[in-house]
């Protein structure tokens, strides 16, 4: 049994607890921190309904919640914000506490590319905390990387790789809507573009060189380009902080990565990032494809889904990283496999005959 602490009870917190109630009972939510006022003091039953948990009272800092704990939880499950400067105190107050931490951080992925010292204060304090931390999620985590390099196992000589993803960001919470760019208005989403308030998706970067890295490709270069879409109609974000879009505002963002040696593009991903995306003929989908001695090509319909994707991916994550090694660590080094979900293991069952076309199993504990 692991034990851990949820740090965010917003939308992917809120998602994470559907993901326990349906799977995990190796997986315990001990204690429940926000810093909204409104759900201080609250269950989490109460603001997100789910009740394998539901009874734990939601506090505002991480003090206050490990005083209420009779023993020191196993992991904090980080669900906060994306950039550095945000969640760099959090980070550090769970690891000086000697807590693992897992974070679904974009910049949390592979930090020490673009915030080295972010990097390197976070793996010192895990280091000297005898514990681990990492960053992961669906994208960065999982589509853009993982998936791909699983899927590169199968072949060798990797000359190109593209990956495209499509899909519906409905109900995504605030602290992706202020650095994606959802809302604004186009020429207000390129002036944050160009002082870089606004970042789109974060994380493209890392994942294109975590990839060169794997498969020993050359890169000399990074570019990324936004194509923007508005609608002559209002656009629900589901989100309660942003509302109903007016018409002429940001409704979908496809954001280009391309990865190039001496001018030639090696790698590229797109990602279409839309509100409602089937309302302009988009299809929701994972597509990567491998030039490879065998080339390899793979799609997935609908594609993982954005925050229900990402809950799975940490939910998956937080046995492995408890069992890391001291540090900062690379999600990309953690088991494929992830978390067994279940407390059992099967086995021959020895009180029936096995012959051929026929083996008898049975569950131990």
């Amino acid at each position: 049994m692991k034990t851990a602490v949820l740090f965010g009870v917003g939308a992917m917190g809120g998602r994470l607890l559907r993901v326990l109630e349906a799977d995990y009972p190796g997986i315990e939510i001990v204690a429940a921190i926000d810093t909204d006022a409104a759900k201080i003091g609250r269950t989490l039953a109460e603001v997100t309904g789910y009740q394998r948990f539901g009874v734990i009272k939601i506090v505002g800092d991480l003090a206050t919640a490990l005083a209420g704990l009779s023993k020191k939880p196993d992991v904090l499950v980080h669900m906060t914000e994306s950039k550095p400067h945000l969640i760099k105190e959090q980070l550090l107050a769970a690891l000086n506490a000697g807590l693992n931490v897992v974070s679904a951080a974009e910049s949390m992925f592979y930090p020490g590319l673009r915030y080295g010292a972010f990097a390197d204060a976070l793996d010192s304090a895990a280091r000297a905390n005898g514990v681990s931390i990492t960053g992961t999620g669906i994208n960065p985590g999982f589509s853009y990387d993982v998936l791909p390099l699983v899927l590169a196992r199968g072949t060798s000589a990797v000359k190109r790789l593209t990956i495209h993803r499509c899909i519906d960001v409905t109900g995504t919470g605030p602290g992706d809507i202020e650095h994606v760019g959802y809302g604004l208005t186009p020429e207000e989403f390129n002036r944050r573009i160009a002082d870089g308030r606004v970042e789109g998706h974060m994380g493209a970067p890392e994942s294109l060189l975590r990839i060169a890295d794997a498969l020993n490709l050359d890169i000399d270069e990074i570019t990324e380009a936004w194509d923007l879409e508005t609608a002559d109609f209002e656009v629900d974000s589901g989100d309660p902080t942003l509302g109903i879009l007016p018409p002429g505002r940001v409704i979908g963002i496809t954001q280009h990565a391309r990865a190039l040696h001496q001018g030639n593009e090696v790698l590229r991903t797109s990602l279409a990032m839309y509100y409602q995306p089937e309302k302009f003929n988009l299809v929701e989908e994972d597509r990567i494809e491998i030039d490879g001695a065998m080339p390899v090509k793979m799609s997935i319909k609908p594609a993982m889904q954005s925050l229900f994707g990402a809950a799975n991916i940490m939910a998956n994550t937080i046995v492995p990283l408890a069992e890391a090694e001291p540090g900062l660590v690379s999600p990309l080094d953690l088991p494929t496999g992830g978390t067994v979900r279940g407390l059992s293991r099967y086995a021959v069952d020895p009180s029936r005959q096995a012959k051929p076309g026929y083996l008898p199993v049975t569950r131990k504990v």
